[in-house]
């Protein structure tokens, strides 16, 4: 994978299906309501220099300090060091989180031995033979798994009107099967034979995709919630267990299941995950061992993430929270691009600020957001070829987070509903003793109670803008609000911190949404986009992500509960100069435009959310444009439903030289505001397919909106029906295709009693 800042992100994807660096066939990818298990072979990567092996590695001498946190301050292969960045920097990897993650193929004692043996001023040649010699293949410490209980038909596809909806959905429900992971007991290091960053798990897992093979915080909590719909129950349960571990192994959940990840953690969902598991599933007897641990997590923010800061609207002295990392190095998973922004910078950066740069880097990690011009001093639109400098202007630490602080808000007020859970449950009265409730419960809930409400206080004050009718961070270098609208600004509403002037106060709340309804008309694509800033950077413009689609419906519904008597409206989408004022932070010639190329036929509003109340209705167009992003590069990437979706011709799948045969549709992590067809790029990796969370909200809103979405509408692959009479379907342009059964140009083997077929084109881009 590219470590360039700014990559180019085609329609479709030169990958099979992909976990880690696993290559999944297309017989290995379940397409039909069935469950099959075969696994996939592990394809590990093989050093391959792009330069000459005699050439130096650059950035001798010029070595980080040994990290407290990462081996106690020991040297490592994946702690920052000299042996990490020589390997790093030597070139041989295109991703810098392939070396981190290959065990050694003997004890640490010998690799580290060995390595010094090589002397100084060492070649890219001999790193090389190092790494071949002394390490194995990355990925082996986990196993692919076969998938226990599949249900091929979950209560969900009842509710599903539409055929291709529902075909599909039965499709994303068994993707389950390549995303499934235990911890290889015969691979994993033990006992000092060998040295591995695996953080080996007691309990299933499961893992997002692509690079990310192993288990991670935050993208877990959508994955928890598409387990449940697929009443997958078991593996939910197994993934707050691995949770559990982490908490009472370490005090806390890192970041994800490697060592170099143990300095810094994510969006704190651990108690936001164990509610949604109980409300499905009715299950209270987790609580009694994660009650305690849920609170020592809690405590652990408190400890470690916490500042003070005196509110300049009102005077107030909040404790609230930020992301703080202590670190003054190269993360082990991103060094080459760390250490490209820190030295390639002119005027160059003393050691102080280098150090200072890498500790912004690393929480900027921690936030889940990396990186995100909402991180950054000045935040600009910027050269997006080059991140760099945008990079060295981060300023995470400085930042007082809205979402950070109204989902500390929300998991301390639901640890005091659990803790009442627990109290009045039957396994309560049965566990006398136990750590999860004792003699002093009222005041532990009263406790929490008054940590929430004190936060929500500060959200409002510090966050909640009247102006703007929007939450925006705060900046304590500013010692005021951001101007940088972004949908963390959905997280109050989502978990129940409500301005009272929108009680009942249907004028004021549609002020809130009507930057939303702004960009629902304006773009084409999933409007829940991660800034309005084109950075380059990919928590920015056009990129959207499948939690904050998730917790912008989530905000609807919250506006709805506050206004029970919402009008409904003709026209859901408005004008620039409807919205709120200065609610964007920038003007409308400021926004970028949706190119005339990408908007095909696509439909802004859908007659599904037509007659019903404003909160309703937005929520059920955004579930329809995440739903058509999903669908659609999916489609456009090989993607066929039996006997229902034919997959599109070789012709166009090909179109763009990246299709790969035999590829069967993969789920992309992120999406494109402006191109409903196309994936989200930028940042410093490739577009990752898999994809854990992506998958968990749409399984979440089928459940939820799966009687409101039409037939999806690919802007630039129009889907028709056809009859399966063998005979030629002409297309609304004219063009004759013969009807076929598959997308190899086959001709029809089905037959003639059935029914109907969907069948797609694709329309050339300017």
């Amino acid at each position: 994978m590219s470590s360039t800042r700014w990559l180019t992100f085609p329609l479709l994807v030169a990958l099979a299906l992909s976990l880690g660096t696993l290559a999944v066939s297309a017989q290995n990818v379940t397409s039909t309501g069935s469950q099959s298990f075969s696994a996939t072979p592990v394809s590990t990567t093989v050093p391959s220099p792009t330069g000459s092996l005699d050439a130096p590695i650059p950035g001798q001498g010029q070595y980080p300090a040994l990290q407290p946190w990462c081996n106690g301050g020991m040297n490592d292969t994946f702690c920052p060091s000299v042996l990490l960045q020589d390997a790093e920097l030597s070139g041989i990897f295109a991703d810098s989180k392939t070396f981190v993650d290959k065990p050694t193929n003997g004890s640490l004692n010998s690799t580290l031995q060995a390595f010094t043996a090589l002397g100084n001023n060492l070649t890219v040649g001999q790193i090389e033979t190092f790494v071949e010699n002394y390490f194995k293949g990355e990925g082996l410490e986990l196993s692919q798994v076969p998938l226990q209980g599949f249900n091929a038909n979950p209560a969900i596809l009842d509710g599903i009107n539409d055929p291709l909806y529902k075909g599909w959905v039965s499709i994303v429900n068994s993707y389950w099967t390549l995303l499934i992971r235990e911890t290889n007991q015969s691979a994993i290091c033990q006992d000092g034979g060998c040295e591995s960053s695996l953080i080996p798990m007691n309990h299933t897992l499961v893992v997002p995709g692509g690079r990310y093979r192993e288990i991670y915080y935050w993208d877990s909590r959508w994955i928890l919630e598409g387990l449940l719909q697929s009443e997958l129950y078991t593996y939910a349960w197994d993934m707050l267990q691995n949770f559990m571990d982490f908490i009472e192994t370490y005090g806390f959940i890192p970041n994800g299941g490697r060592k170099y990840y143990l300095n810094r953690s994510q969006p704190p969902m651990f108690v936001q995950m164990i509610d949604a598991y109980i409300k499905v599933t009715g299950n209270v007897t987790l609580l009694e061992r994660a009650l305690p641990l849920a609170e020592q997590e809690l405590t652990w923010w408190s400890t470690n993430r916490t500042i003070n800061v005196t509110s300049p609207y009102t005077g107030a002295v909040h404790s609230v929270y930020n992301f703080n990392v202590t670190n003054s190095a190269p993360r082990p998973e991103g060094y080459v691009e760390d250490f490209s922004t820190a030295f390639d910078a002119s005027p160059a950066l003393n050691l102080s600020q280098r150090e200072t740069l890498f500790a912004e880097l690393a929480s900027g990690a921690e936030t889940g957001w990396d990186y995100s011009s909402r991180w950054c001093k000045a935040p600009l639109q910027s050269n997006i070829s080059d991140n760099n400098p945008a990079l060295r202007t981060l300023n995470t630490r400085a930042v007082v987070p809205v979402d950070l602080n109204a989902l500390l808000a929300g998991d301390h007020a639901l640890l005091a509903d659990l803790y009442e859970l627990w109290q009045n449950s039957s396994s309560s009265t049965s566990s006398q003793g136990s750590g999860a409730w004792s003699s002093n419960s009222s005041s532990t809930v009263s406790y929490h109670r008054e940590i929430a409400k004190n936060l929500s206080d500060a959200v409002l004050d510090l966050f909640w803008d009247p102006a703007k009718s929007w939450f925006y961070d705060f900046n304590t270098t500013a010692n005021a609000r951001s101007d940088i609208y972004h949908p963390g600004g959905t997280y109050p509403l989502w978990q129940n911190i409500t301005p009272p002037e929108l009680i009942g106060n249907e004028t004021a709340a549609l002020k809130v949404v009507s930057g939303a309804r702004y960009l629902l008309g304006k773009y084409t694509g999933v409007p829940s986009v991660a800034s309005l800033l084109l950075t380059g950077l990919q928590w920015d413009f056009p990129n959207s992500w499948p939690p904050h689609l998730y917790t912008s419906i989530k905000a609807f519904e919250q506006l709805g509960r506050v206004n029970p008597n919402a009008q409904v409206f003709d026209n859901l989408t408005i004008t620039f100069d409807q919205v709120a004022p200065n609610q964007f932070g920038l003007n409308e010639t400021g926004l970028q435009p949706q190119p005339a190329s990408t908007l095909g036929n696509v439909s802004l509003e859908v007659a599904e959310a037509k007659g019903k109340p404003w909160p309703q209705a937005l929520s059920i167009e955004y579930a329809n444009r995440y739903m058509q992003a999903a669908f659609c590069t999916w489609y456009s990437t090989g993607g066929e439903i039996a006997d229902l979706l034919v997959q599109l011709p070789l012709s166009d799948l090909n179109a763009t030289g990246t299709y790969t045969a035999g590829e069967a549709g993969v789920m992309f992590e992120k999406f494109n505001i402006t191109d409903t067809d196309a994936a989200g790029g930028g940042g410093e990796y490739t577009v990752q397919v898999g994809f854990g969370w992506t998958n968990g909200v749409v399984l979440w809103l089928a459940n939820e909106f799966g009687s409101y979405l039409p037939m999806p509408t690919c802007p630039l692959i129009p889907i028709i029906e056809t009859t399966a009479n063998g005979n030629s379907s002409v297309y609304q342009n004219g063009t004759s295709v013969p009807y076929s059964s598959s997308g190899n140009g086959s001709t029809n083997t089905t037959t003639a009693n059935q029914a109907v077929l969907f069948q797609g084109y694709r329309v050339p881009r300017d």
